[in-house]
Protein backbone atom coordinates (compact mmCIF):
# COMPACT_ATOMS: atom_id res chain seq x y z
CA UNK A 1 0.00 0.00 0.00
CA UNK A 2 1.38 3.70 -0.89
CA UNK A 3 2.38 5.62 2.04
CA UNK A 4 0.75 8.98 0.29
CA UNK A 5 -3.24 9.13 -0.81
CA UNK A 6 -5.08 12.00 -2.86
CA UNK A 7 -7.20 14.39 -1.93
CA UNK A 8 -9.00 17.80 -3.49
CA UNK A 9 -9.69 20.57 -1.76
CA UNK A 10 -10.97 24.03 -1.89
CA UNK A 11 -8.23 26.04 -3.51
CA UNK A 12 -10.25 29.46 -3.18
CA UNK A 13 -13.01 31.39 -2.03
CA UNK A 14 -15.84 30.92 -3.87
CA UNK A 15 -17.45 33.57 -5.80
CA UNK A 16 -19.61 33.38 -8.53
CA UNK A 17 -19.79 30.55 -10.60
CA UNK A 18 -17.72 27.55 -9.64
CA UNK A 19 -15.00 26.23 -11.72
CA UNK A 20 -12.91 23.38 -11.83
CA UNK A 21 -10.23 25.46 -10.89
CA UNK A 22 -11.75 26.03 -7.49
CA UNK A 23 -10.52 22.66 -6.29
CA UNK A 24 -6.96 21.76 -5.57
CA UNK A 25 -4.90 18.37 -5.47
CA UNK A 26 -2.77 17.78 -2.47
CA UNK A 27 -1.05 14.65 -1.55
CA UNK A 28 -1.39 13.64 1.87
CA UNK A 29 -0.09 10.85 4.25
CA UNK A 30 -1.58 7.96 4.48
CA UNK A 31 -2.80 7.30 8.15
CA UNK A 32 -2.64 4.43 10.03
CA UNK A 33 -5.78 3.27 12.14
CA UNK A 34 -5.98 4.36 15.86
CA UNK A 35 -7.70 1.60 18.16
CA UNK A 36 -11.48 1.97 17.27
CA UNK A 37 -10.94 3.38 14.15
CA UNK A 38 -10.60 1.53 10.55
CA UNK A 39 -8.86 2.91 7.47
CA UNK A 40 -11.17 2.54 4.16
CA UNK A 41 -10.41 3.17 0.63
CA UNK A 42 -13.30 4.87 -0.85
CA UNK A 43 -14.99 3.79 -4.19
CA UNK A 44 -17.38 6.13 -5.40
CA UNK A 45 -18.19 9.42 -3.62
CA UNK A 46 -21.83 10.90 -3.98
CA UNK A 47 -21.88 14.49 -4.69
CA UNK A 48 -25.28 16.60 -3.55
CA UNK A 49 -26.64 19.18 -4.87
CA UNK A 50 -25.71 21.39 -1.49
CA UNK A 51 -22.06 21.49 -2.67
CA UNK A 52 -21.59 24.92 -4.29
CA UNK A 53 -23.71 25.96 -1.53
CA UNK A 54 -21.58 24.69 1.27
CA UNK A 55 -18.84 26.61 -0.33
CA UNK A 56 -20.58 29.66 -0.56
CA UNK A 57 -21.81 29.60 3.02
CA UNK A 58 -18.43 29.01 4.32
CA UNK A 59 -19.17 25.19 5.36
CA UNK A 60 -16.13 24.00 3.20
CA UNK A 61 -13.38 25.86 4.27
CA UNK A 62 -10.38 27.36 1.91
CA UNK A 63 -7.38 24.70 2.17
CA UNK A 64 -10.41 21.46 3.31
CA UNK A 65 -12.20 19.03 1.88
CA UNK A 66 -16.02 18.60 1.97
CA UNK A 67 -16.46 15.51 4.92
CA UNK A 68 -20.09 15.55 4.01
CA UNK A 69 -20.13 13.14 1.12
CA UNK A 70 -21.98 10.26 1.09
CA UNK A 71 -19.55 7.40 0.03
CA UNK A 72 -19.09 3.80 -0.91
CA UNK A 73 -16.10 2.43 0.49
CA UNK A 74 -14.10 -0.67 1.73
CA UNK A 75 -12.47 -1.41 4.44
CA UNK A 76 -8.59 -2.29 4.01
CA UNK A 77 -7.82 -2.23 7.70
CA UNK A 78 -9.53 -2.25 10.91
CA UNK A 79 -8.94 -1.86 14.61
CA UNK A 80 -12.63 -0.72 14.81
CA UNK A 81 -14.90 -3.74 16.64
CA UNK A 82 -17.84 -3.23 14.04
CA UNK A 83 -15.73 -2.84 10.84
CA UNK A 84 -14.01 -6.42 9.47
CA UNK A 85 -11.28 -6.32 6.38
CA UNK A 86 -13.41 -6.36 3.32
CA UNK A 87 -16.75 -4.85 4.48
CA UNK A 88 -18.30 -2.25 2.16
CA UNK A 89 -19.61 0.27 4.16
CA UNK A 90 -21.69 3.70 3.55
CA UNK A 91 -20.06 6.31 5.11
CA UNK A 92 -19.17 10.11 5.26
CA UNK A 93 -16.01 10.72 3.39
CA UNK A 94 -14.10 13.74 1.87
CA UNK A 95 -13.09 14.11 -1.97
CA UNK A 96 -10.06 11.58 -1.16
CA UNK A 97 -8.85 8.20 -2.09
CA UNK A 98 -8.65 6.97 2.22
CA UNK A 99 -10.34 7.66 5.18
CA UNK A 100 -10.41 7.36 8.80
CA UNK A 101 -13.70 5.90 10.48
CA UNK A 102 -14.75 5.11 13.48
CA UNK A 103 -18.03 3.58 14.75
CA UNK A 104 -17.77 5.52 17.60
CA UNK A 105 -18.38 8.96 15.88
CA UNK A 106 -21.18 11.01 14.97
CA UNK A 107 -22.41 11.98 11.66
CA UNK A 108 -21.06 14.83 10.22
CA UNK A 109 -23.33 18.07 10.03
CA UNK A 110 -26.48 15.82 12.07
CA UNK A 111 -27.79 15.29 15.62
CA UNK A 112 -27.44 12.39 17.46
CA UNK A 113 -28.86 9.17 16.53
CA UNK A 114 -31.15 7.22 18.30
CA UNK A 115 -30.97 3.72 20.34
CA UNK A 116 -32.95 1.93 17.26
CA UNK A 117 -30.24 3.28 14.57
CA UNK A 118 -27.39 2.21 17.46
CA UNK A 119 -28.94 -0.82 16.76
CA UNK A 120 -29.43 -1.23 12.86
CA UNK A 121 -25.97 0.38 12.40
CA UNK A 122 -23.83 -0.54 15.04
CA UNK A 123 -22.48 2.31 14.72
CA UNK A 124 -23.24 6.07 16.16
CA UNK A 125 -24.32 7.70 12.69
CA UNK A 126 -27.30 7.11 10.65
CA UNK A 127 -24.82 7.16 7.76
CA UNK A 128 -21.80 4.68 8.98
CA UNK A 129 -22.74 0.73 8.12
CA UNK A 130 -21.78 -2.28 6.43
CA UNK A 131 -23.96 -3.21 3.44
CA UNK A 132 -24.69 -6.74 3.79
CA UNK A 133 -22.48 -9.36 1.97
CA UNK A 134 -25.72 -10.49 -0.42
CA UNK A 135 -26.32 -6.76 -1.58
CA UNK A 136 -22.87 -6.00 -2.25
CA UNK A 137 -22.95 -9.17 -4.15
CA UNK A 138 -26.38 -8.11 -5.94
CA UNK A 139 -25.78 -4.41 -6.53
CA UNK A 140 -22.71 -2.66 -7.93
CA UNK A 141 -21.13 0.93 -5.56
CA UNK A 142 -23.54 3.06 -7.87
CA UNK A 143 -26.49 1.31 -7.01
CA UNK A 144 -26.02 0.56 -3.33
CA UNK A 145 -25.52 4.49 -2.98
CA UNK A 146 -28.63 5.24 -4.88
CA UNK A 147 -31.41 3.45 -4.80
CA UNK A 148 -30.23 1.74 -1.53
CA UNK A 149 -28.54 4.99 -0.41
CA UNK A 150 -30.34 8.34 1.04
CA UNK A 151 -31.56 8.68 -2.47
CA UNK A 152 -33.98 5.67 -2.40
CA UNK A 153 -34.67 5.42 0.99
CA UNK A 154 -36.38 9.72 0.73
CA UNK A 155 -38.55 8.44 -1.88
CA UNK A 156 -39.45 5.13 -0.24
CA UNK A 157 -40.17 6.48 3.00
CA UNK A 158 -41.49 9.68 1.65
CA UNK A 159 -44.52 8.13 -0.65
CA UNK A 160 -44.99 5.91 2.61
CA UNK A 161 -45.49 8.25 5.27
CA UNK A 162 -47.95 10.48 2.54
CA UNK A 163 -49.90 7.96 1.94
CA UNK A 164 -50.86 4.99 0.58
CA UNK A 165 -51.11 5.60 -2.96
CA UNK A 166 -53.90 4.24 -4.64
CA UNK A 167 -54.69 3.16 -8.54
CA UNK A 168 -57.17 6.16 -8.43
CA UNK A 169 -54.52 8.95 -7.78
CA UNK A 170 -53.13 11.41 -9.93
CA UNK A 171 -50.04 12.09 -8.85
CA UNK A 172 -47.25 14.92 -10.03
CA UNK A 173 -43.54 14.20 -9.72
CA UNK A 174 -41.22 17.75 -9.29
CA UNK A 175 -37.69 16.67 -9.89
CA UNK A 176 -38.34 13.82 -12.02
CA UNK A 177 -35.08 13.31 -13.93
CA UNK A 178 -32.99 13.81 -10.24
CA UNK A 179 -32.26 10.76 -7.98
CA UNK A 180 -34.93 10.75 -5.37
CA UNK A 181 -37.67 11.90 -8.41
CA UNK A 182 -37.02 8.94 -10.95
CA UNK A 183 -37.64 6.99 -7.99
CA UNK A 184 -40.38 8.44 -6.34
CA UNK A 185 -41.92 8.40 -10.08
CA UNK A 186 -41.33 4.81 -10.21
CA UNK A 187 -42.43 3.65 -6.94
CA UNK A 188 -45.76 5.95 -7.62
CA UNK A 189 -46.27 3.95 -11.14
CA UNK A 190 -45.70 0.39 -9.05
CA UNK A 191 -48.74 1.64 -6.81
CA UNK A 192 -50.69 1.85 -9.80
CA UNK A 193 -51.53 5.85 -9.64
CA UNK A 194 -51.08 7.83 -12.79
CA UNK A 195 -47.85 9.67 -12.68
CA UNK A 196 -46.41 12.81 -14.17
CA UNK A 197 -43.52 14.00 -14.23
CA UNK A 198 -41.47 17.24 -15.04
CA UNK A 199 -38.50 18.29 -16.92
CA UNK A 200 -36.77 20.90 -19.38
CA UNK A 201 -37.59 20.65 -22.85
CA UNK A 202 -39.45 18.50 -25.39
CA UNK A 203 -36.28 15.78 -25.54
CA UNK A 204 -36.14 15.61 -21.40
CA UNK A 205 -39.57 15.03 -21.45
CA UNK A 206 -39.73 12.37 -23.52
CA UNK A 207 -36.74 10.72 -22.16
CA UNK A 208 -38.35 10.61 -18.74
CA UNK A 209 -41.09 8.56 -19.92
CA UNK A 210 -39.52 6.19 -22.09
CA UNK A 211 -36.87 5.40 -19.39
CA UNK A 212 -39.13 5.18 -16.12
CA UNK A 213 -41.96 4.34 -18.00
CA UNK A 214 -44.39 7.28 -16.03
CA UNK A 215 -47.66 8.09 -17.78
CA UNK A 216 -46.77 11.82 -19.30
CA UNK A 217 -44.14 14.96 -18.50
CA UNK A 218 -44.49 18.44 -18.47
CA UNK A 219 -41.90 21.32 -19.93
CA UNK A 220 -41.46 23.39 -16.57
CA UNK A 221 -40.37 26.03 -19.20
CA UNK A 222 -43.41 26.13 -20.70
CA UNK A 223 -44.96 29.30 -21.19
CA UNK A 224 -48.00 29.35 -19.47
CA UNK A 225 -47.57 26.11 -16.92
CA UNK A 226 -50.65 26.50 -15.28
CA UNK A 227 -52.78 25.99 -18.77
CA UNK A 228 -50.35 22.92 -18.85
CA UNK A 229 -51.01 21.28 -15.99
CA UNK A 230 -55.12 21.77 -16.27
CA UNK A 231 -54.56 19.74 -19.76
CA UNK A 232 -52.69 17.04 -17.74
CA UNK A 233 -54.72 17.10 -14.66
CA UNK A 234 -58.48 18.39 -15.11
CA UNK A 235 -59.41 16.62 -12.03
CA UNK A 236 -57.16 18.09 -10.18
CA UNK A 237 -53.29 16.60 -8.42
CA UNK A 238 -54.09 14.15 -5.25
CA UNK A 239 -50.32 13.64 -4.20
CA UNK A 240 -47.35 15.99 -5.15
CA UNK A 241 -43.59 14.91 -4.53
CA UNK A 242 -41.69 18.11 -4.67
CA UNK A 243 -38.37 18.37 -4.88
CA UNK A 244 -37.67 21.30 -5.95
CA UNK A 245 -40.21 24.32 -4.66
CA UNK A 246 -39.88 27.89 -6.66
CA UNK A 247 -42.27 28.52 -9.88
CA UNK A 248 -43.15 24.34 -10.23
CA UNK A 249 -44.45 24.18 -7.19
CA UNK A 250 -46.61 27.77 -6.72
CA UNK A 251 -48.28 26.34 -10.23
CA UNK A 252 -48.88 22.92 -8.57
CA UNK A 253 -50.03 24.35 -5.33
CA UNK A 254 -52.84 25.42 -7.24
CA UNK A 255 -54.06 22.05 -8.77
CA UNK A 256 -53.53 20.07 -5.76
CA UNK A 257 -57.41 19.33 -4.68
CA UNK A 258 -58.50 19.53 -1.11
CA UNK A 259 -57.37 16.69 1.45
CA UNK A 260 -54.57 16.06 -1.09
CA UNK A 261 -51.34 14.88 -0.13
CA UNK A 262 -47.39 16.73 -0.58
CA UNK A 263 -44.18 14.99 0.02
CA UNK A 264 -41.38 17.99 0.29
CA UNK A 265 -37.59 16.90 0.09
CA UNK A 266 -35.63 19.49 -0.94
CA UNK A 267 -35.46 23.12 -3.02
CA UNK A 268 -33.25 22.36 -6.15
CA UNK A 269 -34.60 25.83 -7.39
CA UNK A 270 -32.76 27.56 -4.90
CA UNK A 271 -29.54 25.12 -4.89
CA UNK A 272 -29.14 25.07 -9.10
CA UNK A 273 -29.78 28.67 -10.02
CA UNK A 274 -26.96 31.04 -10.87
CA UNK A 275 -25.41 31.29 -8.14
CA UNK A 276 -26.00 30.08 -4.35
CA UNK A 277 -27.92 31.85 -2.00
CA UNK A 278 -25.09 32.15 1.01
CA UNK A 279 -27.80 33.42 3.86
CA UNK A 280 -28.55 32.36 7.19
CA UNK A 281 -29.84 28.62 7.09
CA UNK A 282 -33.93 27.70 7.21
CA UNK A 283 -35.34 28.26 10.77
CA UNK A 284 -37.29 24.80 10.08
CA UNK A 285 -36.95 21.87 8.19
CA UNK A 286 -40.20 22.89 6.28
CA UNK A 287 -38.51 25.87 5.69
CA UNK A 288 -35.79 24.77 4.26
CA UNK A 289 -37.58 22.17 2.13
CA UNK A 290 -39.06 25.41 0.51
CA UNK A 291 -42.42 25.55 2.00
CA UNK A 292 -42.97 29.33 2.37
CA UNK A 293 -45.74 31.09 4.81
CA UNK A 294 -47.34 32.06 1.74
CA UNK A 295 -47.23 28.27 1.16
CA UNK A 296 -48.24 27.00 4.51
CA UNK A 297 -51.44 29.33 4.21
CA UNK A 298 -52.51 27.33 0.80
CA UNK A 299 -52.06 24.10 2.92
CA UNK A 300 -54.19 24.83 5.38
CA UNK A 301 -56.94 26.46 3.34
CA UNK A 302 -57.12 22.77 1.76
CA UNK A 303 -56.52 21.02 4.34
CA UNK A 304 -53.30 19.11 2.69
CA UNK A 305 -51.37 17.06 4.46
CA UNK A 306 -47.45 17.92 4.00
CA UNK A 307 -44.48 16.26 5.06
CA UNK A 308 -40.61 17.70 5.62
CA UNK A 309 -38.06 15.78 6.58
CA UNK A 310 -34.52 14.38 6.77
CA UNK A 311 -34.07 10.49 5.90
CA UNK A 312 -32.17 10.52 8.95
CA UNK A 313 -36.03 10.04 10.95
CA UNK A 314 -36.43 6.73 9.49
CA UNK A 315 -32.67 5.62 9.44
CA UNK A 316 -33.65 2.20 12.34
CA UNK A 317 -35.80 1.36 9.32
CA UNK A 318 -33.00 1.25 6.94
CA UNK A 319 -32.94 -2.62 6.23
CA UNK A 320 -36.12 -3.30 5.40
CA UNK A 321 -36.51 -0.38 3.15
CA UNK A 322 -33.09 -2.01 1.46
CA UNK A 323 -35.09 -5.58 1.18
CA UNK A 324 -37.75 -3.83 -0.57
CA UNK A 325 -36.13 -1.79 -2.80
CA UNK A 326 -33.60 -4.80 -4.19
CA UNK A 327 -36.79 -6.74 -4.60
CA UNK A 328 -38.19 -4.42 -7.05
CA UNK A 329 -34.89 -4.04 -8.36
CA UNK A 330 -34.37 -7.76 -9.09
CA UNK A 331 -38.13 -7.92 -10.26
CA UNK A 332 -37.13 -5.60 -13.04
CA UNK A 333 -39.98 -2.76 -11.94
CA UNK A 334 -37.93 -0.16 -10.30
CA UNK A 335 -34.71 1.13 -12.40
CA UNK A 336 -31.31 2.88 -11.39
CA UNK A 337 -30.79 6.17 -13.08
CA UNK A 338 -27.54 7.43 -11.90
CA UNK A 339 -25.02 9.84 -13.62
CA UNK A 340 -21.78 8.19 -13.00
CA UNK A 341 -18.12 10.25 -13.76
CA UNK A 342 -15.37 7.81 -13.37
CA UNK A 343 -12.08 8.64 -12.43
CA UNK A 344 -10.54 10.61 -9.50
CA UNK A 345 -8.93 13.18 -11.38
CA UNK A 346 -12.49 14.01 -12.88
CA UNK A 347 -14.08 15.19 -10.00
CA UNK A 348 -13.73 19.03 -9.92
CA UNK A 349 -15.47 18.99 -13.53
CA UNK A 350 -18.34 16.62 -12.45
CA UNK A 351 -19.05 18.96 -8.90
CA UNK A 352 -18.51 22.10 -11.50
CA UNK A 353 -20.73 20.54 -14.06
CA UNK A 354 -23.24 19.58 -11.61
CA UNK A 355 -25.06 23.16 -11.85
CA UNK A 356 -24.34 24.11 -15.80
CA UNK A 357 -26.13 20.76 -17.47
CA UNK A 358 -29.20 18.65 -17.13
CA UNK A 359 -28.64 15.52 -15.62
CA UNK A 360 -30.44 12.50 -14.67
CA UNK A 361 -29.94 10.55 -11.44
CA UNK A 362 -27.54 11.34 -8.51
CA UNK A 363 -24.07 12.49 -9.57
CA UNK A 364 -21.62 9.69 -8.48
CA UNK A 365 -17.81 9.68 -8.84
CA UNK A 366 -16.00 6.91 -8.95
CA UNK A 367 -12.50 6.58 -7.75
CA UNK A 368 -11.75 2.69 -7.99
CA UNK A 369 -13.57 -0.80 -7.90
CA UNK A 370 -13.39 -3.53 -5.28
Amino acid sequence: MAETFRQWVLAKPLEGSLEPSHFELREVPLPEPAPGQALVRVLLANIHSATRKRMAAGGTKVGSTDSTNFACAVVVKSRDPVFNEGDVIHCQAGWQEYQLVSSTDAAVGYPAVSELVKTANGTSSPFLYAFRPALVKMWSPSVLMNVLGTSGLTAYFGLRECGPLMPRDQVAVAGTSGSVGSIAAQLAKIAGSRVIGFAGGADRCGWIVDTLEIDDCIDYKADDLDAELQSRFPQGIDFFSDGVGGRVTEAVLKRLNMNGRMFSYGSAASLYGESPAAGAPAPTIRRMMGISEEVEEILRRRNIKAEAWMVTDFAHERLKAEDDLSRLMFAGRLKPVTNLVEGFEKLPEAVAGLYRAGRSGKLQVQFGTL
